[in-house]
């Protein structure tokens, strides 16, 4: 009796560590191998005000000066194969050359399962500066990239190598991938309309991503990457602002927004409020999203730092934890996220200056409209 138990427990070891790589070969198999229908969707961040580059490629010089950003989530921390994902995006503006809005690149990297799937991806963006009047504008943005793929097939566990008594112990009669690592190019391209007004100013923008609906299998079959289209709408409303850098800071500012996201059969919208007072900021989101044959919703909570290095330069520090709402889906566990933002008005794209390239102050010309620095 002593051995059978002993024998039990060692094969509930064994399938407790491969549940994870089992469920995520079969979620691929059934991506990868199944109908043309099958489909896959982009990875998401909470935080999508501070990465905005990463939704829409028009934001790249939107104001004026460098913006540095750099964007971590931990998903799924509920299961032993959780999810990271790292974003880093870098944009400069324009200003000296008419039509130009800058210049951006961007790297992301995720990784499943325990780094079992690993995803890169690395791209260009240049945007184009429409100026209409000294208080409205309309910008467009392209972004294109290169997209690499890779499965790590000696870890993953297969349903015909399971005993029910012995655990992990037969061959697998799987072949293999046709190869092991998927190389494609991506594109995406994107607008913004941005208008000011009296203490509000606003955006409203679209973009298309995977333009070509790139082929993603690792097999002889086409596994096609659906396309994304990104909406969004926000204001940044100011209240009693402050004169300066070193006045005592009694205003404050508030920065509702929604943003809808559609991909294949997945369609989803963000809706919430930033809140910006004494350096600190405060945020509360709401996502619904809608499957094909299941909903689910989550809450997110921000709360940031903004400190300022001069008028003219910061560094912004931002938190979100997020949480299904429906306790069905609570045993994935909460996400975790984290930004930081280095932003410099003053710096310009690299121009030539006595034979010489040199960054230069970013210079405002008299018909730009709306350049001041963001929430």
């Amino acid at each position: 009796m002593e051995t059978k138990n002993i024998y039990r427990n060692i094969v509930a070891v064994k399938v407790e560590l491969s549940f994870m790589r089992i469920a995520i070969i079969a979620l691929l198999s059934f991506l990868m191998l199944g109908s043309q229908n099958a489909s896959s969707q982009d990875l998401d961040y909470a935080q999508f005000y501070n990465n905005p580059t990463y939704f829409n490629p028009a934001n790249v010089g939107l104001t004026l000066g460098l913006k540095s950003r750099l964007n971590y989530k931990r998903q799924w921390t509920g299961l032993s194969g959780d999810y990271h994902s790292y974003s880093f995006s870098m944009d400069i503006a324009e200003r000296r050359m008419p039509g130009a809005g800058g210049i951006g690149i961007i790297a992301n990297q995720s990784l499943a399962g325990k780094g079992v799937l690993k995803t890169n991806m690395i791209g260009f963006m240049p945007s184009v500066r429409i100026p209409i009047s000294q208080n409205t504008l309309f910008q467009l943005g392209a972004l294109a990239s290169v997209v690499t793929q890779q499965l790590n097939w000696d870890n993953l566990v297969f349903g015909d190598e399971l005993d029910p008594r012995w655990g992990n112990v037969n061959p697998t009669s799987f072949s293999g991938p046709a190869r092991e690592q998927v190389i494609y190019p991506d594109f995406s391209f994107g607008g913004i309309f941005q208008f000011q007004g009296t203490n509000m100013e606003g955006s409203i923008g679209a973009a298309v991503h995977h333009i070509t609906t790139p082929n993603q299998s690792y097999f002889e079959t086409d596994f096609k990457l659906p396309r994304k289209f990104v909406y969004n709408l926000d204001f940044i409303i100011s209240f009693n602002e402050d004169e300066g850098f070193y006045t005592k800071r009694t205003g404050f500012k508030l920065n509702p927004g929604l943003m809808v996201i559609h991909q294949a059969s997945q369609l989803y919208y963000t809706l919430g409020m930033n809140i910006f007072m004494s350096r600190v900021y405060l945020g509360i989101w709401y996502k619904n999203q809608s499957l094909e044959y299941a909903e689910f919703s989550t809450l997110t909570a921000m709360v940031g730092l903004n400190i300022p290095f001069s008028e003219e330069s910061r560094m912004k520090i931002m938190y979100s934890y997020e949480m299904n709402i429906k306790s069905q889906q609570n045993f994935t566990g909460p996400s975790h996220e984290i930004s930081l933002i280095f932003e410099f008005d003053e710096i310009g794209l690299m121009r030539k200056k006595n034979n010489n390239s040199i960054l230069v102050p970013s210079q405002k010309r008299s018909n730009s409209p709306i350049e001041c620095s963001p929430f």
